[in-house]
């Protein structure tokens, strides 16, 4: 597949090769269309300014994938990783890229491939099937509909069989699929960098679950037996770094363990802090949480979400959100959202640490960032801004998606691409509005989710002696986070939702043509910094976000928090200032200000409190 590999450059890798070069390697259309999309009389300056982000892999891996994948047209599926009942678009279609990805995982995991049972590794490659379609579906959709037009043949008319719909898949297999990959090479290759990841995300997983396994039982408290793998629940988190997700493993023990691809150093730092607490005489003691850290990804209990006893123990709960809220605050956290927080009984736990003293941006960078970023018009005030920032209130959009938000079926204002009447002759591709599941974020009796808002006097108690307890220990709390010095979180540079909508659209056919194209429509966030009078010093960022929605990861930009940046001062060394200026007269009026934050959101006049 020479041809797609000389056609499918991403614009990164042209950028940081010869950044005065790159116009010459993508058709006329392309490069005209460039710079509509950055703005007018731009193009030049976005090329003087070149490219600063990470060096592109010096060989293209992906064309192995590629190749091996159209050497097997005709490749069969594992049993089970199927189903009838549940299709998946055009999953006949994108049986070689499977059956490819099958030979490089088990010479990646090796050994370890052993401890998945027949229904894991299934799973494993329904998981893959799902990645495939996304981004096939768009142009193969097209071309179905195409090739059953010219049959003459409508999908609202009878027959409803699959007799159009298996012709195509046969064509495909019959050498339409490397025709079409050659009119669209850069789908080409993002069809075998899907592959390709998911084989070393899942290789890597297995060898680390294989060589761990003796201290994840003594960890965890394990029956001390052989490691099986029953079944696996991949991709529940967003892609990053080459796309890797957190995975949740079902043990033959019958218990379940949580991996993440990435370090556990804010976790850990957590569980330090709520033990302190504990410890010291907070009067809610919190649920401690098992963690065994890898080099650069760890092991996690798997907290399951349960419902609390009695109206006593949601009010409890509250306080216990209400101390973490403090900490929170004071650590400069953000994006405890509704999928981070589980309420397990009468226990709130934050399963997701990494933005635990996230940076705060100068202003002129927010604004350079553009689109998505920041929260708007930052408050002065901070605790004003860890109200807005930190997650557990609602923002004033639309959704909720607090961690103290409401855990409904909530629909959101963006669409999403969706089949119908999958994989049979009468298949049309539509658009529905995207629903948000619900999420265990909140405490249930009766089965009924409790509103923080109707527990805001639990909440701010919690708060207040959380925030007490730390200018009390003033001491002994600032050593513990000087344990935080060299660790790596992550900054969150804008909505995730505004890196879905860029991925989204750059898989329409338009963008798919040839390698740069999608690079160029992702250009669009360097608007606003194109307009700077020199290159800013956010920059940097941009071309980071640029090679990763090009891999088609959420960029996932990691940064030490005990360190300061072009872009912003040191997260730490502003906690140490936050808790340092603590004063009993302050807390009293952020206790204040936290209850009237919750106050409209009130659909009680009573406020009970813990017992």
């Amino acid at each position: 597949m020479t041809m797609a590999g000389a056609r499918a450059p991403l614009l990164h890798e042209l950028l940081h090769a010869a950044p005065a070069e790159t116009g010459a390697r993508m058709s006329d259309t392309l490069y005209r269309r460039w710079p509509a999309l950055l703005g007018t009389d731009t193009l030049s300056r976005r090329l003087d300014w070149g490219y600063e982000g990470p060096a592109p892999a010096d060989a293209p891996p992906w064309e192995d994938m590629l190749a091996a994948a159209l050497s097997a047209p005709d490749a069969a599926a594992l049993p089970g990783s199927l189903d009838p009942i549940e299709p998946i678009p055009f999953e006949e279609a994108l049986l070689p890229f499977v059956a490819a990805a099958r030979a490089g995982l088990e010479c990646e995991a090796g050994t370890a491939l052993g401890i998945c049972s027949p229904a894991a590794r299934a799973a494993l490659e329904r998981h893959l099937f799902a990645l495939l379609s996304v981004v096939a579906t768009p142009v193969l959709g097209s071309a179905f509909s195409l090739q059953r037009a010219l049959a003459g043949s409508l999908p609202w008319l009878p027959p409803r069989g699959r007799q159009n719909y298996e012709a195509f898949v046969a064509s495909l297999q019959a050498g339409g699929l490397r025709l079409l990959l050659a009119d669209y090479p850069a789908l080409a290759r993002l069809l075998a960098t899907v592959a390709r990841g998911w084989v070393l995300a899942h290789g890597r997983l297995l060898q680390r679950l294989e060589r761990d396994w003796h201290r994840i039982v003594a960890t965890f408290g394990f029956p001390a037996a052989d490691c099986q793998l029953d079944g696996i629940t991949a991709g529940c988190s967003d892609p990053h770094d080459g796309g890797q997700s957190v995975s949740v493993l079902h043990l033959s023990n019958g218990r379940r363990l949580v991996y993440k691809p990435r370090s556990l150093e804010m976790e850990i730092g957590l569980a330090q802090l709520l033990d302190w607490a504990g410890r010291t005489g907070f009067p809610w003691p919190f649920r401690t949480v098992a963690l065994l850290p890898g080099e650069g990804y760890g092991w996690m209990e798997f907290v399951e979400a349960a419902p609390c006893d009695d109206e006593a123990a949601v009010g409890r709960f509250h306080a216990r959100s209400g101390g973490l809220f403090c900490l929170w605050w004071l650590l400069q956290g953000t994006d405890v959202h509704h999928e981070n927080l589980i309420a397990s009984g009468e226990y709130p736990v934050i399963v997701d640490a990494e933005t635990l003293l996230h940076p705060r941006p100068f202003p002129d960078v927010i604004h350079l960032l553009g689109p998505g970023a920041g929260y708007g018009a930052s408050p002065e005030d901070d605790f004003a801004r860890a109200l807005l920032e930190s997650g557990f209130l609602a923002t004033g959009k639309t959704l909720d998606l607090s961690a103290w938000g409401q855990a409904g079926n909530g629909a959101t204002p963006f669409q999403v691409a969706s089949c119908q009447a999958i994989n049979s002759d009468a298949m049309t591709m539509a658009h529905e509005t995207f629903h948000v599941a619900p999420r265990p974020n909140l405490p249930v009796l009766h089965g009924q989710p409790r509103q923080a808002a109707v527990h805001a006097g639990a909440i701010v108690d919690g708060f207040t002696a959380m925030s007490r307890l730390v200018v009390q220990h003033r001491h002994d709390f600032l050593t513990l986070l000087d344990g935080f010095a060299g660790c790596s979180g992550r900054f969150v540079a804008r909505a995730t939702n505004t890196y879905g909508l860029l991925l989204h659209a750059g898989l329409q056919p338009e963008w798919l043509r040839e390698g740069p194209a999608r690079g160029v429509l992702f250009e669009r966030l360097r608007q606003a910094a194109l307009a700077a009078p020199a290159r800013p010093a956010c920059w940097p960022l941009l071309d980071a976000e640029l090679a990763a929605l090009e891999r088609l990861d959420i960029p996932r930009l990691s940064c030490r928090c005990d360190l300061p940046a072009p872009c912003w001062p040191a997260p730490l060394d502003q906690a140490r200032a936050r808790v340092a200026g603590a004063s009993l007269p302050d807390l009293d009026r952020h206790a204040a200000a936290l209850r009237q934050a919750l106050t409209p959101q009130t659909v009680s006049p009573r406020h009970p409190h813990p017992a």
